[in-house]
């Protein structure tokens, strides 16, 4: 464990007022190292939280971090070496206060842009689930073994250990984080990256790990149960060396995931051609069963899902069969997290939709490359009622993960990409720009700017109109009308309206046959009404429409 070596000192009880600026922009964290010691008959958690962050503001002399209800703060020192793998040296005490949901550590002297700064707080608290899904649970096996899992980006990663939360702040992602974990002996322990060493000791058991890569605060994760744990290599196209690929889950359940995870190497191929190669490859791809349905926790993925290929192999139902219509649900949405989410993320949540709405994408995605386009559309159309009619997919500057969280994100964000794709009209542009977008930013962060750079770099027009209207605007477009084929033509009255305060540009694609010719066109619809006649000099026949099935909305135009 990491030694908090100061004793108990200098708690000052009492919550300032919320100040105009906020403090934890004052600097920039670059590593967590966290110390967790589980005591699941208590369920309570002691833990040491190290902290190597940078100052970014002119000057400063208090750290102030986000500390939730249930964590009882009880030591803050400063150390006098770089955090790693092993125990930091020379602890100074230091005085710290206590606020809500909050704690400000005072430095021993104050620091200027460009110092780095190491402290680190030791806590002991209690923290539960709070609705079923958020929050950290602690359950039992079917034989009454500890069974530990945590699910926070609808809370904070501040609801069971201090820190800078992502729930607040998604731009500030660490480079890189150590957990070491020490539970009963029996559990396995799991964590993000990759397990660099165990240790046991009498009756407990510490397994560490290390994840290499940035990570923001609520995909960082600890699960310990009496796992049963299978490995293998898969070798990825893009990648230099085998990916490790592991699962963790409950010895009843090992049968069932042998069977469903036999999906996941494609699965990871179909993500690595689309999106690029797997972000994380000197951690691990894992799937880690939770008592709660599912999360994208970086390189440990959450899995609560049902097993639907166990199920349907053995005529079992399926609690979760309208989401697995077409797969697993929880296995594909959740893993496209890794590229979306985990090394995409966010620059500020009201960007959200870069990760909900590219994950859903992929959903479709997924079944493109597996069955091919029409079992992708047929996926999609079953999702189209969805949207709410005032849906905007940008919520705004300054939101909490909780705040910016809804619905329309999902649906309305793979739609909006799969709109944006029959507008650009060009699959090798789409694929390059998507890929290119995830290679750029892999890492990083990234708003809705940043996306439509990459994609009129990639296809050399311009798309502010398209951005303004479907991400940032309101509700979607609702189409109606009638093309008639006449003697002379074609004739189109189509109505373009919107179910919220926002009017949009779509387009569609005529093609017919007449004579001896054959003639296509793509009609750009303008908010209202739209009068088109196309002149011909004989009767078209074989008349397609094609559009209304790739844009997002409700659509009623008819063939005459």
């Amino acid at each position: 464990m990491f030694s908090l070596s100061v004793g108990l000192f200098a708690f000052v009880p009492g919550a300032a007022e919320e100040p105009a600026h906020d403090p934890r922009t004052d600097y920039d964290v670059l590593a967590y190292r966290l110390d967790l010691d589980l005591d699941p008959e208590a369920r309570a958690i002691d833990g040491v939280v190290g902290i190597e962050a940078r100052v970014v503001a002119p000057t400063l002399d208090a750290l102030v971090f986000d500390a939730g209800d249930a964590l009882e703060l009880r030591a803050a020192a400063e150390l006098g070496a770089a955090l790693d793998a092993l125990s930091a040296k020379a602890n100074v005490a230091l005085e710290f206060t206590r606020g809500e949901r909050s704690v400000t550590v005072k430095l021993t002297r104050a620091r200027k842009a460009g110092d780095v700064v190491r402290v680190a707080l030791q806590w002991r608290g209690k923290p539960g689930a709070k609705d079923g899904f958020e929050g950290v649970h602690w359950k039992t096996t079917r034989d009454g073994k500890p069974w530990f899992s945590v699910a926070c980006q609808g809370v904070g990663s501040s609801w069971w250990w201090p820190g800078k939360d992502s729930f607040w702040h998604p731009e500030d992602k660490p480079e890189r984080t150590w957990i070491d974990a020490t539970v009963p002996k029996g559990l396995f322990a799991v964590a993000n990256g990759r397990l660099v060493g165990r240790a046991v000791d009498g009756e407990r058991e510490t397994f560490h790990w290390v994840h290499e890569y940035p990570c923001e605060t609520y995909a960082i994760t600890l699960d310990a149960a009496p796992y049963v744990v299978v490995e293998q290599k898969l070798a990825l196209e893009g990648l230099e060396k085998p990916l490790t690929f592991a699962y963790y889950v409950l010895p009843e359940n090992a049968e069932k995931a042998k069977l469903q995870f036999a999906d996941v190497p494609r699965m990871l191929a179909i993500y690595g051609q689309a999106f690029g190669p797997f972000p994380f490859p000197k951690a691990k791809y894992a799937l880690v069963e939770t008592a709660f349905w599912g999360m994208e926790h970086s390189t440990a993925v959450a899995y609560g899902s049902s097993y639907p290929k166990w199920c349907a192999a053995n005529d079992e139902p399926d609690r979760f069969a309208d989401r697995n219509r077409a797969f697993d649900f929880i296995l594909v949405h959740e893993s496209a997290h890794e590229w979306w989410g985990n090394a995409v993320s966010a620059a500020d949540w009201g960007h959200f939709w870069l990760h909900e709405g590219f994950a859903t994408y992929a959903e479709a995605v997924y079944l493109e490359f597996l069955h091919g386009r029409a079992a992708a559309d047929e996926y999609m159309e079953a999702s189209r009622g969805q949207m709410g009619p005032s849906a905007r997919l940008y919520k705004g500057a300054g939101k909490s993960s909780a705040a910016a969280y809804g619905v329309d994100l999902y649906t309305k964000g793979a739609w909006v990409l799969a709109t944006l794709r029959h507008c650009v009209d060009d699959d090798e542009a789409w694929w390059r720009t998507l890929r290119a977008f995830q290679a750029e930013y892999r890492y990083r962060n990234a708003t809705t700017e940043d996306f439509r750079a990459v994609l009129e770099r990639e296809t050399k027009k311009a798309w502010k109109r398209f951005f303004d209207e479907l991400v940032y605007g309101e509700g979607y477009p609702m189409l109606e009308g009638t093309v008639r084929a006449s003697e002379n033509g074609l004739e189109i009255v189509i109505e373009n309206t919107s179910s919220g305060a926002t009017g949009f540009h779509v387009p569609v694609d005529l093609s017919w046959k007449a004579g001896a010719e054959s003639g296509k066109r793509r009609l750009w619809l303008d908010p209202g009404r739209n009068e088109l006649v196309i002149a011909l000099k004989s009767k078209p026949r074989d008349v397609v429409l094609r559009g209304p099935e790739h844009i997002l909305g409700k659509h009623a135009i008819t063939i005459e």
